[in-house]
């Protein structure tokens, strides 16, 4: 993936000043993945819910650096990831997957679909799936709570 801007390197703790990126130089323990597309109309009625979760994980002490969010467009070219999160005023990161590799990789999953993974020795774990509609972001911020305190230093 590409980093275009300062301030999500800086968000994703990325230490290198290389604009290509894998999840592993991403530092936070746990990494909120929601794969989207911007043709999708769940998608895009699920922004506010996004948006609310990541004002919640910014606002909770302890999730605040243990929790990074980032979106990938599924289909998306980098300029329209970048005229979304404009129109839609996304706070975190954004990232297109112009060849679907990402989507197609995870199984061509429905849409919208959010992965909680968890870093682990050098690699990275699936250790939430939530797919389709999320009902609201307070549920889902108490799913993704229990899955931190549940695999919290596992090393499994």
């Amino acid at each position: 993936m590409l980093l275009s801007y300062q301030k999500d390197r800086d968000y994703l703790q990325i230490r290198h000043a290389e604009k290509k990126f894998t999840l592993e130089d991403v530092q936070s323990d746990y990494i909120f993945i929601e794969i989207y597309n911007e043709l999708c109309s769940a998608c895009v009625n699920e922004v506010e819910t996004y948006q609310a979760l990541y004002r919640m994980l910014q606002a909770d002490a302890t999730l605040r650096e243990k929790v990074k969010m980032m979106g990938i467009g599924a289909g998306s070219k980098k300029r329209s990831a970048a005229k979304f999160r404009k129109q839609k005023n996304i706070a975190f990161p954004l990232f297109a997957d112009e060849k679907r590799e990402i989507f197609d990789c995870l199984g061509m999953p429905v849409l919208p679909v959010s992965y909680l993974v968890q870093r682990q020795a050098g690699k990275r774990k699936i250790r939430l799936i939530q797919s389709g509609h999320i009902g609201s972001a307070d549920k889902l911020l108490t799913k993704i709570k229990s899955a931190v305190t549940r695999n919290w230093g596992s090393e499994e």
